[in-house]
């Protein structure tokens, strides 16, 4: 963007926000709080501003501006019309539908609306293979160790949201690009029932013999590296936003330009740690005769 638009558009945001009624977004807590952020990071990223947006959707400007201070709800209309506009894929439509549909501090419902509007997804994970690549019978092990640890209190209905994330990324008329970076303790971390973790790596192999799917696996030779700072993924959606997990299965969602950078970086380091693709792909197949 040049710098006399940059200014000028620095000098609307600032007047906007100015304007807008106080109140501290938590967009950790409230996903509702998340649209107005993301809200606010597409009229940076389209370089307008609220007055424009207003005109857009043929309403007032101050509903632009209540609804970025959060004292009003983007309606699904409103967000169907800026994701035509925008070329979203859907973005702010899916995130007002988990919005509407599920409790204001369910994070998940978040990462779910990114996953299915994503042209691009890049994961690392240490612990587990990553939630969209699971199967059913894998996924629910993995919930069932949450459910006695207290962490969720219906299984069943994690399960049916897990499958329907998957559902909203592969079976898409144009699903993304994928590029899945796993630690060796997820292939040498099995299941009670070694045929259900047999299973989920053949899946997995699977999923790599598609277009645009790649997996990769790091070493157990290497010594310390960024990757024991724990899982995280970068989805780009327009630009890029990251998920980083936490403790307790919850995660935080990373809009900021400048810390979804970091991500970006640590996870190039961590490509470069990472065997081949059919170097990877030997080490699952050693993995499932583990199990067999």
């Amino acid at each position: 963007m040049p710098p006399s638009k940059r200014s000028l558009h620095q000098r609307n945001q600032a007047t906007d926000r100015r304007n807008a009624t106080k109140r501290e977004l938590e967009p950790l807590r409230s996903l509702w709080d998340l649209i107005a952020v993301e809200l606010d990071r597409q009229i940076y990223m389209q370089s307008t501003n609220q007055s424009r947006v207003a005109e857009l959707l043929d309403c007032d400007r101050s509903l632009v501006t209540r609804i970025l201070s959060g004292s009003r709800r983007l309606s699904p209309e409103h967000a169907a019309k800026l994701d035509e506009a925008w070329n979203l894929r859907g973005l702010l439509h899916h995130l007002v539908a988990h919005a509407l549909g599920q409790p204001e501090d369910e994070w998940l419902s978040s990462l779910a609306a990114y996953e299915a509007s994503a042209t691009r997804q890049r994961t690392w994970d240490t612990g587990f293979i990553p939630g969209v690549c699971q199967t059913p019978d894998y996924a629910r092990a993995v919930l069932d160790n949450a459910y006695q640890a207290g962490l969720i209190v219906d299984v069943d209905e994690a399960l049916t949201r897990r499958m329907k994330r998957q559902a909203a990324v592969w079976e898409r008329p144009d699903p993304p690009l994928v590029s899945i970076v796993l630690s060796w303790t997820v292939l040498a971390s099995p299941t009670k029932d070694l045929r259900t973790m047999r299973a989920q790596l053949a899946h997995l192999l699977e999923l790599s013999e598609r277009p645009g799917v790649s997996v990769r696996v790091v070493g157990r030779h290497h010594a310390l590296h960024l990757g024991h700072d724990g899982a995280f993924k970068i989805l780009t959606v327009g630009s890029d936003v990251a998920f980083a997990e936490a403790p307790g299965m919850l995660g935080t969602m990373v809009l900021d330009p400048a810390r979804v950078e970091r991500y970006a970086r640590r996870l190039e380091r961590i490509h470069d740690l990472a065997w081949p693709v059919d170097t990877s792909r030997e080490a699952i197949l050693k993995a499932m005769e583990d199990y067999a």
